[in-house]
């Protein structure tokens, strides 16, 4: 789904209202967000919760809440519509609405607009406002975001089959610690069950990892002679041999391991001392940048962006909601058209 940003605003007032005591209610079920306090007194029938002329619609995929659509007459009622999707205690919603309130932002409103809630690019909230005086109304949809195939660049670093109803996109870096652990752990069965996981990676080294863009870019000269997957697996399997070097040292153990995993070790030398696939590292970091990946590894289910791929009931919710029909971000993709 195509986000327009043009208030930055926004992700601003977010942060400073989603404290710790705030529980997301985001992917839990209808019956979790409808008996939050602070839809107290509201009339629920369905998915739909109502009091006075204030209505709170839940959208849900998989049997779990995607998104959080309300509509209200004033700005008390928009806060606990998106406080409910934000799972805000009703301590919380006073300062919600003094942020909602911000002149910038309603005038913004009034034209209509999408925008990411923060920096990680979990959750997207939409804003409209209409009519004047006494009839004005404010209009608001809190979702999961969901980025579409096209937000990530194509690769040939791919395993798994086409039609696998799973897609893991994933960002990793070969000298973070915690990308071998993902790699030693959730990688084995990821590739085993090649009928559900497709799995597609990409380059994203830390520039505090000194030994990391270089490797990266090994990596690369492996799958240009379509041997990523077992090279990548030499790389992680002597981890303790090659991270420490000084990078000027690391190509020859690159070399070692390239001939280990089957490479043409002459032309994958070239390669690496060329530094033929600089500029391809380069531009998988920048993409990465732009679908808000912060750190490594990153992993996408289906678009939907993970906090912890080794979570089997996140997993399980994620894929839930990206294979439903209709899928997730159709859902949020036709609601966001009430605000374009």
């Amino acid at each position: 789904m195509s986000i327009p940003r043009p208030v930055r605003l926004l992700p601003v007032l977010v942060a400073s209202v989603l404290v710790s005591s705030a529980g997301a209610q985001l992917l839990g079920t209808p019956a979790q967000t409808l008996a939050q306090p602070v839809l107290k007194g509201m009339a629920v029938s369905g998915n739909v919760a109502r009091q006075g002329t204030t209505t709170i619609t839940l959208d849900t995929a998989g049997g779990y809440v995607v998104g959080v659509l309300t509509d209200a007459a004033s700005l008390d009622d928009l806060a606990r519509g998106v406080g409910a999707g934000w799972g805000l205690d009703a301590a919380n919603l006073p300062k919600l609405k003094g942020n909602l309130s911000n002149p910038q932002l309603l005038t913004a409103a009034r034209a209509g607009f999408v925008d990411l809630t923060d920096d990680a690019g979990t959750d997207l909230i939409a804003l409209k406002v209409t009519g004047e005086g006494s009839a004005t109304r404010y209009q608001a949809y809190v979702a999961v975001n969901i980025w579409p195939d096209s937000a990530f660049p194509a690769t040939k670093a791919v395993t798994g089959t086409a039609t696998a109803p799973v897609t893991l996109r994933v960002f990793s870096d070969f000298q973070c610690p915690y990308c071998k652990q993902m790699w030693d752990t959730a990688m084995p069965a990821w590739r085993k069950d090649s009928a559900t996981y497709r799995v597609m990676h990409y380059e994203f080294p830390l520039s505090f990892h000194r030994n990391a863009q270089g490797a990266a870019e090994a990596s690369e000269c492996a799958l240009a002679q379509g041997k990523f997957w077992p090279f990548a697996d030499q790389l992680f399997a002597n981890y303790q041999s090659w991270t420490p070097l000084d990078p000027k040292d690391a190509p020859a153990k690159y070399a070692g391991y390239a001939k280990a995993a089957g490479l043409d070790t002459a032309a994958f030398k070239a390669c690496v001392g060329q530094r033929t696939f600089r500029s391809s590292v380069e531009a998988q970091v920048q993409a990465g940048l732009k679908v808000n990946v912060q750190g490594t590894p990153t992993v996408y289910l289906n678009g939907l962006k993970l906090s912890n791929y080794a979570d089997a009931q996140e997993v399980a919710r994620a894929r839930a909601v990206t294979t439903a029909q209709p899928s997730a971000a159709s859902l949020i993709e036709e609601r966001l058209k009430l605000f374009r």
